[in-house]
């Protein structure tokens, strides 16, 4: 089984849910590229890393969700993201943050020195998410539906995000888009 960050949620609304996070460490590469070549690309640079691509040579488990944050977003929020690829209004360019959950049985200190210097390591601690669940092989174009469903969402609930809006995908890519779990998180208070 492919670990996951581990939460509690504290409010279930159908396919909304809020969420505390307790903490996580994130492997992290910025792309400037498309919002599907963006994934592709930080997806490759942070596979070869866990797959031996660093100072020990060492492998390290697979763990999801692949994250992806578009860092070129118009609206400017104030950004403590943790996990992701940030998506703006114009999610088809930009410069993207594309991370990988990091096994719980590292720590900064014990994770192996990637022979890549793109990669570098950031440390969640505490964190409440909005979080929307939804299924599909995601695009640019879906991506800003289920960002603007749960703008809605936040909005009719009086939440205010704390950061942009994260896509993350959890499947392997052989993976029928009926059957992949995606979601949308942004930070909240």
């Amino acid at each position: 089984m492919v670990e996951s960050p581990e939460y509690t949620v504290e409010l279930k609304d159908g396919k909304f849910e809020i969420r505390r996070y307790p903490g996580y460490i994130l492997a992290q590469v910025d792309v400037e590229a498309s919002f599907r070549d963006a994934m592709v690309i930080g997806f490759s640079i942070l596979a070869n890393y866990i797959f031996g691509g660093n100072r020990r040579k060492e492998e390290l488990p697979m763990t999801s969700p692949v994250t992806g944050v578009n860092l070129g977003s118009s609206e400017r929020i104030p950004m403590k993201v943790p996990v992701t690829e940030e998506v703006p209004d114009d999610a088809d360019s930009g410069k993207y943050r594309i991370s990988f959950t990091m096994p719980s049985s590292y720590t900064l200190e014990t994770l192996p020195e990637p022979l890549d210097d793109r990669i570098r390591f950031r440390e969640e601690k505490d964190q409440r998410f909005a979080a929307y669940r939804f299924s599909g092989r995601v695009n640019s174009d879906m991506a800003a539906q289920r960002i603007a469903e749960l703008k809605e969402w936040l909005e009719r609930n009086s939440i205010e995000p704390r950061s942009n809006f994260i896509i993350a995908q959890y499947n392997h890519p052989a993976v029928p888009g009926f059957l992949r779990k995606n979601e949308v998180l942004v930070k909240i208070d």
